[in-house]
Parts: C-alpha cells; sequence; structure tokens
C-alpha cells in the first residue's frame, strides 16, 4: 500500500512517495511483491501520483503523461470515468469496494497568479468528496499513509502539518526545504517499520511550476540527497 508524503512549500511542492508494491491474495492480505516501482509520474506540467489500486492508477497516469490536459477538471473526469469502468469490471470482486474506497490521485500544475507563476497541487480522494478536486494551499501537509488506521493517520499529519509550519516560519526557504525532506524521511522509515507493505526507501520530487527535480531510491540513512532534472517522456 503506496505511502505518499506532501508538503507544500509555497514556491513549490514536496512530494515523497515509497516504492514498494503489493498483491492481493484471495484472502485480501496484502503480500510485498517488490520495491522498484517509480510511483511519481513526470508530465508535462508537472507531476501525478497515487495510492491504491494499480490498476486504476496506472490507467489515469499514462493518460496524463502520455496526453496532458489544460485544465484540472479533465483529471477529475477521468478518474471518475476509470472509477466507473473499474466497478462494471470488477462488479463481483470482494474486493471492489476496499479498491473503490482506498484509491486516490494527485497531481500539480501551474497557474499565473497576480502575474507570479504559482504551484498548484491538488487531490482525489473518496474519504474527502467522491466528486472533487481537493486542494493542498501554500504552508500545509498531507499524508496519505498506507495501511494505517485513520487515527495514526490523523496523529502523523497534525505532527507532518506542525514540522513544516514551524519551518516556513523559522527558517530560510532552502533550510526549511532540507529540515522538511529530513522529516519525510524518517517518517517514511518509521512508517515502513510499523507496516510490511511501505518501503523505507523511497523517490523525492522537488516541483516548481513544471520544472521536476527528483531524487530517487533514498532513505532516512542518506547522509546527502542528489536531485536530478525529471523529463517528461510521454508513452514511456
Amino acid at each position: 500500500m503506496t505511502c505518499i508524503l506532501v508538503a507544500h512549500l509555497g514556491d513549490e511542492v514536496i512530494i515523497a512517495a515509497d516504492k514498494r508494491v503489493s498483491e492481493i491474495t484471495q484472502d485480501g492480505v496484502r503480500v510485498p511483491c517488490g520495491d522498484d516501482e517509480e510511483k511519481i509520474v513526470r508530465t508535462a506540467l508537472g507531476v501525478i501520483t497515487g495510492t491504491g489500486s494499480v490498476a486504476m492508477l496506472d490507467y489515469v497516469k499514462s493518460l496524463v503523461r502520455d496526453h496532458g490536459f489544460s485544465d484540472p477538471f479533465e483529471v477529475l473526469e477521468l478518474i471518475l470515468r476509470t472509477r466507473d469502468l473499474y466497478s462494471e469490471e470488477h462488479a463481483a470482486s470482494p474486493h471492489l469496494e476496499a479498491d473503490l474506497a482506498e484509491t486516490s490521485w494527485m497531481f500539480t500544475y501551474p497557474i499565473m497568479l497576480n502575474d507570479q507563476p504559482v504551484t498548484r497541487f491538488v487531490f482525489y480522494h473518496p474519504m474527502y468528496h467522491t466528486q472533487s478536486l481537493i486542494p493542498l494551499e501554500a504552508g500545509n501537509a498531507i499524508c496519505f499513509p498506507g495501511d494505517l488506521s485513520s487515527e495514526q493517520a490523523q496523529a502523523l499529519q497534525a505532527d507532518f502539518q506542525s514540522v513544516v509550519t514551524h519551518s516556513l516560519e523559522s527558517c530560510p526557504a532552502g533550510q526549511a526545504r532540507q529540515f522538511v525532506m529530513s522529516y519525510m524521511l524518517m517518517m517514511m522509515s518509521e512508517i515502513s517499520a510499523a507496516r510490511e507493505t511501505v518501503s523505507s526507501t523511497c523517490d523525492i520530487a522537488l516541483v516548481d511550476g513544471s520544472q521536476v527535480q527528483v531524487a530517487m531510491s533514498v532513505s532516512a540513512d542518506d547522509e546527502e540527497l542528489t536531485f536530478a532534472p525529471m523529463a517528461h517522456r510521454p508513452g514511456c
């Protein structure tokens, strides 16, 4: 079950996604089957990622990667259509309700606001709303932790938000970014230790408008993170 952590620092958005993929057995048990998945996908306008059913996720992510969008509501329509098609095709599946409830998408795109470029981060999660995209405003953080109870997720969210708020209020932008990323890696490590469906290694994307830098397969053990431009490769 994917774990995704997001911090919107104003000029840029930081997204960390773990790399583990799990299969669901006939009994509904999640079994880890690899730690090499690249869950953050580059688009022409930023990135898209998500957590939940791989079949639903990858269908939407690949279409957005290959064809882009001119309005975020185009992506919302694609998500809703994908959920409907998946429901029809898997109507007899005992896991259908859980798949629909747990699958969420999130993506970034740039806009101009008061003649200034602004990075937008929006997400779709049926727990928040079944028909709308939810924006994450500057200064806020959110986590989509895999396989945790709502109480555990809320506690993580509160701690994460506290760290982001304190960093932005007390540190220069560069230091705030470094502090927040270090905390995200620590969170990923702690979640991984508690849940076998989440890996301790993750990919971290720094998104500033349509510019994306990525550090691949990093963890809390790394003393320094190396970022490189993330190229948009439609059809890959």
